[in-house]
């Protein structure tokens, strides 16, 4: 009896005490999905989500820009699999304010001539730089001709770039537009780069020098909802 009350004692005494559940890991704005945001792109973001600090929240949605760009070169080279591939999403979180998480999402998605008959997947037939805007969403798009990649110009990689700002307490699309431009501008330019894409995909140097922007654009990906703050 004695060594069976030892036994139970010493079984409860080596239960490990329920942890507390992780506070989000705490990032700068150059270890937001790496790469993607340097210069002018960096200091945007911290002005569009009001942050210095910027939370992970989920690990697959932080992906660097090598990362991305493999994920738009796997894609070109599945040939007409292109429209099933993967589509890398950078989500970030600035910290808690007015009782909210300040969002913004960029999802990057690879078009191609491979895939077939651009009806049946608009975008293909678009060519050469596209800058359209909606409210709180920037849509880019350009062609990638790159011997990394095999892509040519009579079939260039086509990256289309999502960015939505998702916040609701934000100062808004009118304030912000410039912000969206240049956020997005650096992400798309980070990706060219790393692909080697030829004359960076006619992307400009710097968001000041794109073209005037279209109205309303359309792409993939749907909005996610902020989430309050704990």
């Amino acid at each position: 009896m004695a060594m069976f009350a030892m036994l139970v004692a010493g079984c409860s005494a080596g239960e490990a005490e329920p942890s507390a559940p992780s506070a989000p890991h705490e990032l700068s704005v150059g270890q937001v999905c790496p790469g993607l945001f340097p210069g002018d792109g960096g200091g945007a973001l911290e002005r569009v989500l009001e942050s210095t600090a910027f939370l992970l929240r989920d690990e697959g949605k932080n992906p660097g820009v090598q990362a991305v760009a493999q994920a738009m070169e796997d894609a070109y080279r599945s040939g007409a699999k292109i429209r099933d591939m993967p589509q890398p999403v950078c989500r970030i979180s600035g910290a808690p304010l007015r009782s909210r998480y300040p969002t913004a999402q960029l999802m990057f998605t690879a078009y191609s001539k491979h895939a077939g008959d651009p009806v049946d997947f608009p975008g293909v037939s678009d060519s050469g730089l596209r800058v359209s805007t909606d409210g709180k969403r920037v849509y880019f798009s350009y062609d990638c001709v790159s011997p990394r990649v095999g892509s040519t110009s009579d079939i260039p990689l086509r990256i289309r770039i999502l960015f939505h700002e998702q916040w609701q307490g934000s100062k808004g699309a009118t304030a912000l537009a410039q912000d969206y431009l240049a956020v997005t501008h650096s992400a798309a330019l980070a990706v060219a780069k790393a692909l080697g894409c030829v004359d960076d995909g006619g992307l400009p140097a710097r968001a000041q020098e794109l073209p005037p922007s279209a109205g309303a654009g359309t792409g993939a990906g749907s909005a996610v909802a902020e989430s309050p703050a704990p």
